[in-house]
């Protein structure tokens, strides 16, 4: 049988049970406070943030938060919370609708905005892009605010740039104007052509002095004429070149001609020495067989001596004969070979001067001819050769692409020449600033390209800060003017399954992401 407890046991036992029970329920009583008081600063941080949005439910949050400070007991508080979750939820499908509808209006009113008259290019462009954005997917209201800051913007830009139209203009009036800022346009995109068209001769002379004369401004009417003029000069340009090629052709039809004859003639006076060498070869040997028959009949030494001398004397002469015979052979020959060699050496020389103006040629037209670095063409190409040994090694490679800020200001304050002075400077800027090993080209316009082989994303930005201050430390001066021209630039790097367009795209959209920020400085893709 077992012992049974002794009260005092049992009642030490019982003690410690009671000791270890409050002891946990003020545990549990302190953890229950904590999470009350964590909740109702949530509660009161979450009203503060959400205050402003919805009437009614700033009122039911600002109940539970005074129903939370009341008491400490969270049923007192479940009725309140009940309500103010069937109000969120309530405005919670509010949002959604007004969501579509906030995205709907700011489509239809960039659209409006999009189809007005005499708009500039560059708005035009940034309107584009924020319909594009805006027609994505929105999940909050946040979403949509930097995208109704900018049509905002835009709108008040545009009534800027309408509002230096006087009222009293008439829809023709307003019509010239357009066409006016249009074929503006077109002069200066016509200029930029000029200079990344390269001829040589006469028509180089006149393209280039039609160029000057198009910085100088031409009406209207001469800038169409203009525009004939240069096609013009281009075929002109192509038919110098063509007709370079046909005498080339000729020359060589000439030579091959010569060199055929040549080789005819000598073929027919080869037969035709040959001929004459087999009868003379034979009267030789009638000679020498006459010969030998006189002195095997000759009865005395009187006869043998007058036959002997007969018949050497017809051999030497047959020798004599055929010995003239070679070397008027041998000298036919010889000016014939010198002839044709002589026509060779002038061929072979027209061949390599053809060959250097081709070589010229092909240099200049993949150099831009305003800037002198390579072009939009030699990008291309470069960049082709650099995305195949990219896909082949996987060795690093990145582009970038930089823009002149404000470019047009120049042109139109200070004209086109000082426009050239500023390409040329920063062009030479950008190449001394960087990697030997980095290729930069003129893309057109305004703007520049570089090709960075053998570099990783993260280590563009030093090379390209620096080549954007340096840039913006240039003291240019136009008209006794001291001015600062920056550069905005957008790079990207290729990764994954990238293509040569996909990583073109995402660094203009680091550039269009730079002029956005502010202009003048460099941004870089980081997907």
């Amino acid at each position: 049988m077992n012992k049974k407890a002794s009260p005092e046991t049992e009642s030490s036992s019982l003690k410690a049970q009671l000791e270890e029970s409050r002891f946990l329920r003020e545990q549990l009583e302190k953890t229950y406070r904590t999470d009350v008081n964590t909740l109702t600063q949530f509660i009161t941080r979450l009203g503060n943030t959400l205050r402003g949005i919805d009437g009614d439910l700033d009122h039911r949050l600002s109940k539970m938060s005074q129903a939370l400070n009341r008491t400490d007991k969270i049923e007192a508080v479940i009725p309140v919370m009940d309500d103010v979750s069937l109000v969120l939820q309530q405005h919670g499908s509010r949002v959604q609708k007004e969501l579509q509808t906030t995205q709907s209006r700011m489509l239809a009113a960039a659209r409006r905005l999009q189809r007005l008259n005499g708009l500039p290019k560059p708005m035009r462009d940034e309107i584009r892009e924020l319909i594009t954005q805006v027609e994505g997917p929105a999940f909050s209201v946040l979403h949509y605010l930097p995208f109704l800051n900018q049509l905002v913007e835009l709108y008040q830009k545009s009534m800027d740039t309408r509002a230096s139209q006087t009222n009293t203009e008439g829809v023709l009036e307003q019509l010239k104007k357009n066409g006016s800022e249009k074929n503006a346009e077109l002069k200066e995109e016509l200029v930029n052509l000029i200079s990344l068209i390269d001829l040589t001769g006469p028509s180089a002379t006149a393209l280039q002095n039609l160029r000057q004369q198009l910085i100088g401004g031409v009406s209207e009417e001469q800038f169409v004429v203009s525009c004939l003029q240069v096609v013009r000069l281009i075929v002109q340009g192509i038919n110098e070149e063509r007709q370079n090629a046909q005498v080339f052709l000729q020359n060589l039809n000439d030579v091959l001609s010569t060199v055929s004859n040549s080789v005819s003639r000598s073929i027919q006076a080869n037969s035709k020495t040959h001929k004459a060498h087999q009868t003379l070869d034979k009267k030789l040997d009638d000679g020498i067989k006459a010969l030998s028959a006189s002195a095997k009949n000759a009865t005395s030494l009187q006869e043998l001596t007058q036959e002997i001398g007969t018949h050497v004397e017809i051999i030497v002469n047959t020798l004599g004969q055929k010995q003239a015979l070679q070397w008027r052979s041998y000298k036919v020959m010889q000016e014939e070979l010198e002839s044709a060699q002589t026509r060779i050496n002038e061929l072979e020389e027209q061949a390599e001067s053809s060959k250097q103006k081709l070589s010229e040629q092909k240099f200049k037209s993949l150099q831009d001819t305003l800037t002198k670095l390579p072009n939009r063409a030699a990008f291309e190409e470069r960049l082709e050769l650099e995305f195949k040994r990219w896909q082949r090694y996987s060795t690093p490679l990145a582009i970038a692409i930089a823009d002149i800020d404000h470019f047009k200001q120049i042109n139109d304050n200070y004209g086109h020449i000082a426009g050239d002075k500023t390409l040329q400077v920063i062009a030479n800027m950008l190449k001394k600033s960087l990697r030997g090993t980095d290729f930069v080209a003129r893309f057109g316009g305004e703007e520049f390209v570089i090709i960075f082989p053998q570099a990783e994303l993260t280590a563009l930005l030093d090379p390209l800060e620096k080549a954007r201050k340096r840039i913006q430390s240039i003291p240019f001066k136009f008209k006794n003017n001291d001015i600062s021209i920056t550069i905005s630039i957008g790079a990207a790097a290729f990764e994954d399954q990238d293509t040569m367009s996909s990583v073109f795209e995402r660094a203009d959209k680091a550039l269009y992401s730079a002029k956005q920020q502010g202009r003048n400085r460099v941004v870089i893709d980081s997907r």
